[in-house]
């Protein structure tokens, strides 16, 4: 190319290159045709694995909150796909807007934020071995989840910046009661639709139309049956054997993860003072700290009698300032200073000054740091060893067996040979479940093969596959004969639908002459229907008596003025004809003090809610996003 370099072709390969580059960023050369990259937002790349881990994780949330339930149509209805893609973007554009404006994320804020991470937690302290065990289940390494707690603080510190002014007055809580604590009582009359059905007729002219017209959704998808056997790690652990050499090689590897870190036995007494105190105010703590200290000082002194009559801190008092054992990068950086410092047994001569005040201390006890011997954490050792063993004999065992079938040998002769269990499906289509199978990774990965062909699948997270597809059966049109009951029965309840809505804006119109609830009454008897009432509902009321439907928030724009509702309303098997009967103020004897501070905390969340949208929404007009489908879909 050098020797070339002024040639034509040369120079359009070069300017080929640079569009690429200028479109979909350097990540989009590795792989083909732009399917590293899902989106870039600005001049930065969300890469396809992004994207990835993001759906995943979402998944996984929600397939612990349905369980049984979480199938392709929850999944639909959620539309995860775009819902894992705006987080990534808009997780990019607060990042850069918090760059921008120069915030940034001290080592300290991110060690101590996932100090306080009460998983990471045993014994109500921070234990090392649980927080890498569980990065370990989750296949994250330290340095990813680290750098995402920094990221999160980061975001945050953002949006601490945006919604620090808002304010909540008075009569924005009263006005809030007022729309929470009113009610209405709606009076309504239910058309059913199955009442129309013997005066409507379907013919044979319009079920051949609607057919013609509607044939894709008569569409039978395509079809497969498939074997497959599922590689999950704990079926492989009983199996694998841990050495005494290795147990000893990973504790000799590891021995940071068995340390007991140096801890002190510590006694504070607080002066409470605010950073942002007038100079009187610090002058008087400092004074009073100074005579505390003295009178712990003296000879003889009861230090925790001390704290209970003049320590700020309410969690430590009553127990004569106790805090008990602690370790380093548990304190204020001060407070830690100060307290290593101190040989047990000592009360610190200095007063410690913090962001929450003042601090008289004393150290109790002190404990240097010290390893677990080998005997006490073999177990744990063994455990871990034995289900990383797992994993590894799991993927051995399906790359084994993927050749083997490959070659000709059968998987239920395979899975016998493991003890494990061939599974063969009934014909399935996309979307659907295969039996103990979660999420439709392995159908997806198995609908593009031929009839007969072996595929592996071996996703980021265990159980893995290894298949073959028996048959396959294309898509088709369900012929007219088969779809007739269908399209007699959509038919049917479209026109009964209609003739009970039309039955129900009947009854609308007559409740306009005269009082409304009164006229609706009377029409109904003479129509053959009864009249019933929601009884009073607030606005987050569910209406029990009509099938809890969300129709709530148009009931409360029914006025005294204008009562009838302008439509019926459409419920899955009724029309309905509704009117107001009465609007029910909130009894201002029910805004309590505490009913306020309620309400002020959700006024105020609702403020910041509200603000943070408006914020997003306006990175996300600013910045220039473009989505590669490719990959999304």
């Amino acid at each position: 190319m050098r020797k070339n370099a002024r040639s034509t072709a040369v120079k359009l390969i070069y300017g080929a290159i640079i569009v690429v580059f200028c479109f979909w960023g350097v990540g989009t050369m590795v792989g083909g045709d732009r399917v590293n990259v899902a989106a870039m937002v600005d001049d930065e790349p969300i890469t396809a694995q992004a994207y990835t881990l993001a759906y995943e994780r979402l998944q996984r949330t929600y397939r612990d909150i349905y369980r049984e339930g979480f199938n392709a149509q929850v999944v639909a209805q959620l539309n995860l796909e775009q819902r894992a893609l705006d987080e990534l973007v808009t997780g990019m554009l607060l990042r850069k807007e918090a760059d921008r404006l120069g915030l940034h994320v001290r080592d300290d804020e991110v060690r101590d934020s996932i100090l306080n991470i009460p998983t990471f937690h045993d014994g109500g302290r921070f234990d090392r071995t649980r927080y890498l065990a569980t990065l370990r289940a989750s296949r994250i390494t330290p340095t990813d989840f680290e750098e995402a707690q920094r990221e999160a603080l980061l975001v945050a510190k953002l949006e601490s910046l945006i919604t620090n002014g808002l304010y909540v007055s008075p009569q924005d809580v009263e006005a809030l009661f007022n729309l929470e604590s009113e009610k209405i009582d709606v009076a309504f009359v239910r058309v059913p639709y199955e009442r129309f059905r013997n005066d409507v007729e379907v013919g044979d002219a319009e079920i051949a139309a609607h057919y013609e017209e509607n044939q894709e959704a008569f569409r039978i998808p395509e079809k497969i049956t498939l074997t497959y056997i599922s590689y999950d790690p704990e079926t492989f652990q009983s199996k694998v054997e841990v050495s005494d050499e290795a147990v000893a090689a990973y504790y000799d590897t590891h021995t940071i993860d068995f340390e007991t870190p140096e801890r002190v036995s510590l006694q504070h007494i607080l002066i409470a003072m605010s950073p942002d105190a007038d100079e009187a105010t610090k002058t008087a703590a400092r004074t009073t700290a100074e005579q505390v200290l003295s009178e712990a000082s003296k000879e003889g002194a009861d230090f925790a009698a001390l704290a209970r009559e003049h320590s700020d801190d309410l969690l430590s008092a009553d127990a004569g300032g106790a805090l008990g054992f602690v370790e380093r990068g548990q304190l204020e950086d001060p407070l830690e200073t100060a307290a290593f410092g101190l040989e047990a047994g000592t009360l610190g001569d200095t007063i410690v000054e913090t962001p929450r005040g003042l601090h008289i201390i004393r150290v109790d006890e002190r404990e240097a740091t010290k390893t677990k011997p080998l005997d006490e954490v073999r177990g744990a050792i063994v455990s871990l060893l034995q289900e990383r063993g797992a994993d590894d004999a799991a993927r051995a065992a399906l790359i084994a067996d993927t050749a083997a079938a490959r070659a000709g040998t059968a998987l239920e002769s395979l899975a016998t040979a493991n003890g494990l269990e061939a599974t063969t499906s009934d014909p399935t289509a996309a979307g659907e479940p295969l039996p103990n199978v979660t999420g439709p990774a392995l159908l997806n990965s198995a609908l593009p093969l031929e009839t007969g062909e072996v595929g592996a699948w071996e996703g980021t997270t265990p159980p893995y596959y290894l298949f073959k597809l028996g048959a396959k059966a294309p898509s088709t049109i369900r012929p007219l004969d088969d779809a007739r009951d269908r399209i007699v029965e959509l038919l049917t309840r479209e026109k009964t639908k209609k003739k009970a809505e039309a039955e129900a804006a009947g009854l609308l119109e007559a409740a306009r002459n005269g009082d409304a609830v009164e006229a609706l009454t009377r029409a109904a008897e003479v129509a053959g229907y009864s009249v019933d009432t929601t009884d009073p509902v607030r606005r987050n009321d569910s209406l029990t008596k009509l099938d809890r439907a969300p129709i709530t928030a148009a009931l409360f724009q029914l006025t005294e003025d204008a009562p009838v509702a302008p439509e019926p309303f459409i419920l899955p098997n009724d029309a309905v004809a509704a009117v107001l009967s009465e609007r029910i103020p909130g009894d201002p004897s029910e805004l309590t003090d505490e009913k306020r501070d309620a309400l002020r905390t959700t006024a105020m969340a609702r403020q910041r809610n509200e603000a943070l949208d408006a914020y997003r929404s306006l990175l996300r007009q600013r910045a220039d996003i473009s989505i590669n489908p490719a990959v999304i879909n």
